[in-house]
């Protein structure tokens, strides 16, 4: 049954593999802001700068600023209509019309609302479309950070207000909401989070790599060490707010709180074994089960939670093994997040990990548009065929989730 709902939900992406703009962070970085709105640019500072080999010698009108302004954020490397090449022998747009042309045939159509409140929250390039008038002139083409233009002006509300399009852009740090109603949380560890390699020696996350082998436990409850196949997230710089589960004898594991980890649940003798299952970091309260790695043991350990805290910890990683799991900081967890079934969510990057294998070191490392893909785009998919209760709704919509993800095991658990 999963399996074809891992299918349908493939078969609905409409094109798997469609590029995507840089991270936010990286956008707003790049993009030379308005003196007169918190940037250091004005208008002809933007100009000296992109082409310091004609300083002087430019007449752009005073609004292209604003198409040029954008198109430093872009990196272009081919010659366009309405473009002229300058610094780092990168071209600049100056005229707003071949700028949307190159960003839609580049990052596909934008998301399309004749009201702007429908973007809150959600970040990316924007363009305001007003029809005539001194208005449809001013500067159109902006960053929007979820709740206004970044270091810029822009119309918000007009009486000839057309349409507000937006391409969406990444952000930093694990984010998964994508203006999705109580979504949030994030699929990371913070950098110091250690895992163990193939040599026995323990490491921070933040040191981990693509072809590396990490200490996990095998479908079957077997010790074995698994390969890095590729990143969801790396954001060294990344600074947000992490769930630390600490355990009865002072395990401790930190991570977002969305992440996936392994629930222990006890059967009736009846049944013949324990039971596990895969629930969100922020559903864990003292008294639960998390199954860990206890050296002289050869399969998962439960052990009782003591407490759960919450803290800002530098770094964002996410590596995804090919068994999909992995020991960290001496907890069994999964490599996904925001999804709760973690059987559905393996199945669902399975293809993606037969892709990476084909070249570890140039498509798992390089993979960052799928994934960005994958959280824009799967899970409003994924949302609208499987229902919200499937996916991540916030610490305070955890009431049901994850009530039909248990998985049957033999393991014998000392608790």
């Amino acid at each position: 049954m999963k399996v074809m709902v891992a299918i349908l939900l493939v078969l609905n992406i409409p094109v798997a593999f469609t590029k995507m703009l840089p991270s936010f962070s990286i956008l707003q970085k790049m993009y030379l802001g308005d003196k007169n709105y918190g940037g250091i640019y004005n208008r002809l500072n933007v100009e000296e700068y992109l082409f310091p080999e004609d300083s002087g010698e430019l007449k752009f009108y005073p609004n292209a600023t604003c198409i040029l302004r954008m198109s430093a954020v872009l990196n272009v490397t081919t010659e366009r209509n309405g473009s002229k090449k300058g610094l780092k022998g990168y071209h600049y747009f100056y005229e707003r019309a071949p700028l949307l042309e190159y960003l839609k045939e580049e990052f596909g159509k934008p998301i399309v609302s004749n009201n702007t409140a429908v973007f809150r929250g959600q970040v990316g390039i924007m363009f305001v479309d007003i029809k005539d008038g001194d208005d449809s002139k001013d500067c159109s083409v902006l960053l929007w950070d979820g709740n206004g233009f970044h270091q810029a002006k822009g119309v918000l509300k007009h009486k000839n207000f057309i349409s507000a399009q937006l391409w969406p852009a990444p952000t930093d740090g694990c984010v998964i909401d994508v203006n999705v109603e109580k979504s949030g949380g994030g699929i990371c560890f913070p950098s110091k989070a250690k895992v163990e390699v193939r040599s026995g020696k323990k490491i921070p996350i933040s040191e981990l790599a693509i072809g590396d082998t990490v200490k996990t436990f095998s479908r079957g409850g077997e010790v074995v060490f698994s390969h890095v196949v590729t990143f969801l997230d790396q954001a060294p710089d990344h600074k947000g707010h992490y769930y630390t589960i600490t355990t009865e004898d002072y395990i401790k594991l930190t991570l977002s709180e969305a992440h996936l980890v392994f629930e222990f649940r006890p059967l009736s003798a009846k049944l013949g074994g324990n039971t596990f299952r895969s629930v969100h970091a922020s559903q864990i309260k003292p008294g639960d089960y998390i199954l860990v790695h206890v050296p002289t043991y050869h399969a998962p350990i439960a052990r009782k939670v003591m407490s759960v805290s919450t803290a800002e910890r530098f770094g964002a990683f996410a590596p995804v093994t090919q068994e999909g799991t992995m020991i960290v900081d001496g907890v069994w967890v999964s490599c996904y997040a925001d999804i709760v079934d973690h059987d559905l969510a393996d199945s669902l990057m399975s293809p993606l990990k037969s892709f990476y294998n084909m070249a570890p070191q140039t498509l798992g490392a390089r993979g960052l548009n799928v994934h960005r893909y994958l959280k824009q785009v799967l899970r409003p998919i994924g949302l609208r065929i499987l229902g919200k209760e499937k996916f991540y709704q916030g610490p305070e919509g955890e009431e049901t989730a994850g009530k039909d993800n248990t998985i049957t095991s033999v393991y014998h658990q000392n608790i």
